[in-house]
């Protein structure tokens, strides 16, 4: 079971561990430019944010693609109960999206239902989870998430999501409900086999494991200089014998000096999200305690 935060500077270890001596020349790679948060509007409000994304460019490969795939694999042999979740029924569309994502690794998979999955997630940088069609009492079709291998959680367990529909899984995040919640249940409903599509999120941690699902007692941290910021690329494709999705999720992080430092408009976006986050999104955020610092702080990058 999961412990308690081990302070340390690798993405890469588990956050209740501490990185072997190698680990000491850790260099992050910067987040993707194309995934960095925008201003958008002139209030804070979820959004959906979705984007086209090009079938050849799905799951892209980068400087930590084997690294990430090294933790999923050690995860998976040593803590699979907490990065595997599975609700019965759903074997059909966790083997669909397992052959959906070898063939795109160019691999044979040699196993079925959820073990397919797993196979298949060892194969990419990217956490997979599936959603299911199922009909409720009322007749009603929800998508309930029933197979996953979630090996980068950022502050979330998967046995408290798994069997639940969106909203249901998104119940910790403040205002979702308020802001995207129908929104979200009829916008997958609408996504079909030919046009997957991305978006991401972002958040600041003041650990930078991927690995980490769970919440800490208190702030771990003082400086906002040794602070983290940590984004997602996620995508959403069909299922087109299933009926199901298929949710990608990578996680990505880096120092906030380094982020800062890329340039004023990234710097001075940042500050803008920041100042206009409700308390209770910026609790949620992991970014209430430090917001203060943060903003007296940041005004040497912009």
């Amino acid at each position: 079971m999961a412990g308690i935060h081990v302070l340390h500077r690798h993405p890469f270890t588990p956050f209740d561990q501490t990185p072997s001596a190698e680990a000491s020349s850790f260099l992050a790679m910067p987040i993707p430019d194309e995934i960095l948060p925008q201003v958008t509007g002139e209030n804070f409000r979820h959004r959906l944010g979705t984007f086209p994304v090009e079938i050849t460019n799905w799951l892209p490969l980068d400087a930590e693609t084997n690294s990430t795939i090294e933790l999923k694999k050690k995860l998976l042999e040593t803590r699979r109960d907490e990065v595997v979740g599975f609700k019965a029924g759903g074997e059909a569309v966790a083997q669909e999206a397992a052959v959906l994502v070898s063939r795109w690794a160019g691999v044979e998979l040699s196993s079925t239902g959820i073990n397919a999955l797993v196979e298949a997630s060892s194969l990419v940088a990217d956490d997979l989870a599936v959603l299911q069609p199922v009909k409720s009492a009322d007749g009603n079709e929800k998508l309930l998430l029933t197979a996953a291998v979630v090996c980068c959680p950022s502050r979330w367990t998967l046995a408290e999501k798994i069997g639940h529909d969106m909203l249901a899984v998104h119940a910790p995040v403040a205002k979702y409900a308020e802001h995207v919640g129908a929104a979200v249940d009829n916008y997958f409903q609408r996504i079909t086999v030919e046009k997957p599509v991305w978006r991401s999120n972002w958040i600041i941690q003041d650990h930078p494991a991927l690995f980490q699902p769970v919440i800490p007692p208190g702030p771990l941290l003082e400086n906002p200089q040794d602070l983290w910021i940590r984004m997602e690329r996620q995508t959403l494709r069909r299922l087109p014998e299933t009926g199901g999705i298929l949710f990608t999720i990578r996680g990505y992080q880096q120092p906030l000096p380094e982020y800062l430092s890329r340039g004023k408009d990234i710097a001075s976006n940042l500050r803008i999200l920041l100042e206009r986050l409700p308390d209770d999104v910026a609790q949620y955020k992991s970014v209430y305690y430090y917001r203060p610092k943060i903003l007296k702080w940041i005004n040497q990058f912009c």
